[in-house]
């Protein structure tokens, strides 16, 4: 499987969330991306207004021929709809551009621990991360992405690379991708401190 030649969840999510920020009219945008929302809590099979954005850039490969939508339809789905709840009303892009390094959704919603008080967060990031169906993953997600839009509107985070996960969390990778996201959650950026160890 050459990455090359063939397109990854990663790669088409971000052909799309780049489609999508760069309309050229910004009503168009503020539309689609309304629509986008619109779709929050509905499965595929019922969330029309994003069929055409969605199927007309999937390649071929990803599009299931079954009634139960493909792992890569879902997670780009779903990649599609915390983006667009997550640029509601913020000027500025909220997907991470490419000059900074990669970072998973563990190292966004670490961003929103205090120093001070941690328990409400770390509460609700470990019952996202411990949630034992997509449909609650994502249900648990959205609430943090709100969370985050709110506390922190600057945190940017990486919408391509959280679809890629999502991918692997439905490929029965659901371990690799929670330690991930764990590591990266607790992981404690002190500046320029760990230098001097």
């Amino acid at each position: 499987m050459s990455q090359h030649t063939k397109q990854t969840v990663w790669t088409v999510t971000k052909k799309i969330i780049f489609k999508l920020s760069n309309q050229k009219e910004e009503t168009y945008d503020k539309a689609t991306l309304a629509k986008v929302r619109k779709t929050l809590g509905k499965p595929l099979s019922e969330a029309t207004e994003i069929w055409p954005i969605l199927f007309e850039n999937l390649p071929e490969e990803f599009l299931s021929s079954y009634q139960q939508p493909s792992y890569e339809e879902l997670a780009i789905y779903t990649a599609l709809q915390l983006y667009a709840l997550h640029q509601q009303g913020v000027s500025t892009s909220v997907m991470l551009d490419d000059s900074k390094p990669y970072e998973n959704i563990g190292s966004a919603l670490g961003k929103l621990r205090k120093e001070d008080d941690t328990t409400s967060i770390d509460r609700r990031f470990n019952t996202m991360i411990t949630s034992s169906t997509f449909e609650e993953l994502t249900y648990h997600l959205r609430h943090l992405i709100s969370l985050l839009k709110v506390e922190s509107p600057v945190i940017q985070v990486d919408y391509s690379g959280l679809a890629n996960d999502l991918y692997w969390f439905l490929n029965n990778s659901q371990e690799n991708v929670r330690l991930n996201w764990a590591r990266a959650y607790y992981k404690q950026i002190k500046g320029e401190k760990n230098n001097d160890n």
